[in-house]
């Protein structure tokens, strides 16, 4: 097994840093986003979205579950916040592979943000093989969707 690092792209979001990461720092503000009607519209949405399904996605504060296609049920759980900064998560339940994941939050302007989410997963060979530019692929994927989430409404 080995360590593997994925790093997005650096996005600007146009919302202050403390309301990005007060939203991103718990699970249960996005429950209304994993609706079915939410998940079909931001595919919709997104260029090159996968095709899965993420269903039955349930959350606290610190953890949420969910299931995706055939893969089973997997989640994630926080494990470190440093606020208005940085959120540190973790696999959480039954995970493929192990790993973290970071979400950066710095200040660009009194109502913009910029935004870097960091993946450190403990891949196999064959793993990062099958897995390594789907996850780089993902990671930019996510940080360019967090551009889209209407972080006032939320």
């Amino acid at each position: 097994m080995g360590l593997e690092k994925y790093t997005s792209e650096v996005v600007t979001l146009n919302w202050d840093q403390s309301t990005v990461y007060e939203k991103l720092s718990s699970f249960k503000t996005f429950e209304p986003l994993f609706t079915p009607e939410n998940i079909d519209k931001v595919k919709s949405q997104v260029k090159d979205a996968p095709d899965f399904k993420i269903e039955d996605f349930q959350a606290t504060d610190d953890t949420c579950s969910f299931r995706v296609g055939s893969l089973g049920t997997t989640g994630l759980q926080i494990v470190n916040r440093e606020p208005a900064k940085e959120i540190k998560m973790m696999g959480h339940g039954t995970v493929p592979f192990k790993f973290t994941f970071w979400i950066q939050v710095l200040p660009v302007t009194s109502t913009t943000s910029k935004v870097r989410l960091t993946l450190h997963a403990d891949l196999n060979m064959m793993m990062k093989m099958m897995l390594g530019k789907k996850l780089k692929k993902g990671i930019n994927q996510l940080a360019n969707g967090l551009i889209q989430i209407p972080f006032g409404a939320l």
